[in-house]
């Protein structure tokens, strides 16, 4: 057999990676997954057997599979914490590092400094859906006022890293980071945060946070995050302008049914059947890919993510919980 055009090696036995790029991996012809990096061999073999990728070699050491020669696309699902480490071991390599992207803006700004083609996976912004709410969004621009929130319980269970600042943990690392992500993309520039406020769980970890942005020339947001126990489930990302409303419901999974409601009516996956049929990981990896093939940065690049991660400090210093920082 060819080798395929892209071999990919995934950085940790995670729970994200099935559904992130094993799955979508499958389902292309030219990208396979060749090696996990799991410090335990044997529940790699049966992480790699059960997931469809039997072959896969597995290495326990993460800064070796790194360095192999033979892998084009580095998947980093770690926690946010040792993202910095295994970009700098990966220097030159296209890198795939799941949100968010570092631990705070100054290690951001280190990764995004290393050669090779960097990706944050926002796999939302990929998807048709997602695309044709930005398009419903510029009918009724100028905009004046956003809202977004994510709010999905997550309990404290024991190294649930969500609870554990030092790994990168905190609402708005995991879930705020979306709607955060979604107002700076419609915006097309950069918020100044005029307040937050946060309800504090684990040592300076937020539970709940909630930021108010003003990203200039009238246009204000507001986002939040939530991941209480017994909260009600909440996502959904909502813009006035000029020409009216446009809310979608679901804007971070819509292949799972999403609704988009505009001045001229509602949309949902019923109308648009491909939605349902096309992940949002199935549409990060083909962009990925396709920007390798055509020599471009995918949208999600390096220079994105040290901006998101500015935005990300200036809450959590805003909220007076502080900015993430790593153990050393």
């Amino acid at each position: 057999m060819s080798r395929p055009n892209y071999t990919i090696g995934l950085l940790g036995a995670s729970r994200i990676a099935p559904k992130a790029i094993i799955a979508p991996a499958l389902r292309r012809e030219d990208c396979e997954i060749v090696a996990i990096a799991c410090r335990d061999v044997k529940r790699g073999q049966i992480y790699a057997a059960e997931n469809g990728i039997p072959d896969a070699e597995i290495i326990e050491d993460y800064r070796a599979l790194c360095a192999r020669p033979d892998i084009d696309i580095i998947y980093n699902a770690l926690p946010p914490s040792q993202h910095l480490e295994l970009a700098l071991a990966a220097a030159g390599k296209v890198q795939l590092i799941e949100k968010p992207f570092a631990m705070n803006a100054e290690e951001a700004q280190a990764i995004a400094a290393l050669p090779g083609t960097i990706m944050e996976a926002f796999h939302h912004r990929y998807h048709p859906a997602f695309i044709h709410f930005m398009a419903a969004v510029d009918a009724v621009r100028p905009l004046t006022h956003m809202v977004g929130r994510f709010h999905v319980t997550i309990p404290d269970t024991p190294g649930q890293l969500r609870h554990i600042a030092e790994l990168g943990g905190g609402g708005l690392m995991d879930l705020g980071t979306y709607p955060l992500q979604i107002a700076r993309t419609l915006a097309g520039r950069e918020p100044m945060v005029r307040s937050a406020r946060a309800t504090e769980g684990q040592p300076r970890i937020d539970l709940f946070i909630e930021a108010e942005l003003d990203f200039g020339d009238g246009l204000t947001a507001t986002i939040s995050s939530d991941m209480s126990e017994d909260i009600e489930r909440l996502n959904f990302f909502e813009v006035k302008g000029a020409g009216g409303t446009v809310r979608m419901d679901n804007p971070v999974h819509p292949y799972r049914g999403c609704t988009i409601t505009t001045p001229q009516g509602t949309v949902t996956e019923a109308d648009h059947p491909r939605w349902s049929v096309i992940t949002t990981y199935d549409a990060q990896l083909a962009h990925l890919i396709g920007s390798l093939g055509m020599g471009v940065l995918p949208l999600t690049h390096a220079a994105s993510a040290v901006q998101q991660m500015q935005a990300i400090d200036a809450i959590y210093e805003a909220s007076g919980l502080g900015m993430r920082v790593r153990k050393r």
